[in-house]
């Protein structure tokens, strides 16, 4: 997969002791990441969440799932290791952040990218990893989600408004968030601390690259297509909290507003 020359020979190998404390570190910016989004996601520049939004999640969340382990692992990855660099770039991706970005278009508030990431996650553990549901790795899969949605905390509700180039760059840094820290995290602090598996500081740094450009090329080659997708579906989809508010504080003028000449009893 990635050049033995690229990978080097200094792995990352530090004390236990010393990954027990990034761990708990870890776990703690992880909680207060979210802590944070749903604090912001009560405000008023974002739409309250509806149960049409939780099962927009529910759903991606499975079809992420059919994806990432059934058909992805079954049928593309196996052609994509044929390409050069193919599985480095994890191109096997792309259906996969396609998907994202559709349900992010659709929802559009905070929460909602960590919410289908992690449920994916879960799925995946349940049906695949053998042994259960693994809490000690559930930090991977909630990064996977923590800082794209933290982006839209920071973009005020504005992301995937329109289908022109700002959904491209919405996507493109989504797609980037999505990969790293993720990615990098898991190299360093979750695989030498909770499965033994030391990687070589060029293998880390080599493979976050690799998939920070082609999960965030993904993501934005997905973003216009996603925004007109969620459009045709749902029309309100791409309207900021501040529009839906405007519309709801609108008065209503009847149709007919002729008044009648009053009649002499």
């Amino acid at each position: 997969m990635m050049p033995s020359s690229w990978q080097g020979t200094t792995t990352v190998s530090l004390p236990p002791q010393v990954n027990l404390i990034i761990y708990i570190i870890v776990w703690a910016i992880v909680i207060a990441g979210l802590f944070f989004i749903f604090q912001r996601s009560r405000s008023a520049r974002f739409a309250r969440w509806t149960t049409q939004d939780i099962l927009i999640i529910a759903i991606m969340a499975v079809l992420l799932e059919v994806y990432d382990n059934l058909i992805g692992d079954q049928f593309i990855t196996p052609i994509i290791q044929l390409i050069p660099f193919g599985h480095l770039l994890a191109l096997n991706d792309l259906p996969y952040m396609f998907l994202l970005m559709v349900g992010i278009a659709l929802v559009r508030k905070p929460g909602c990218a960590t919410a289908m990431v992690f449920l994916n996650f879960i799925l995946m553990q349940l049906f695949y990893s053998g042994s259960g549901i693994n809490v000690l790795m559930w930090q991977y899969g909630l990064l996977q989600g923590l800082f794209v949605d933290l982006y839209l905390v920071a973009r005020g509700g504005r992301v995937f408004t329109r289908a022109d180039w700002t959904a491209v760059v919405d996507g493109l840094i989504m797609g980037a968030l999505r990969a790293v820290p993720a990615v990098t995290i898991q190299s360093t602090i979750l695989s030498p601390f909770l499965q033994g598996e030391a990687k070589t500081l060029g293998y880390i740094f080599f493979y976050s690259l690799f998939n920070l450009v082609g999960n965030g090329v993904e993501a934005a080659i997905s973003g216009p297509l996603a925004v007109r997708i969620a459009q045709s579906v749902n029309p309100a989809a791409t309207r900021t909290a501040e529009q839906t508010e405007a519309e709801e504080e609108e008065p209503v003028v009847p149709a007919d507003t002729t008044l009648g000449e009053g009649s002499a009893s």
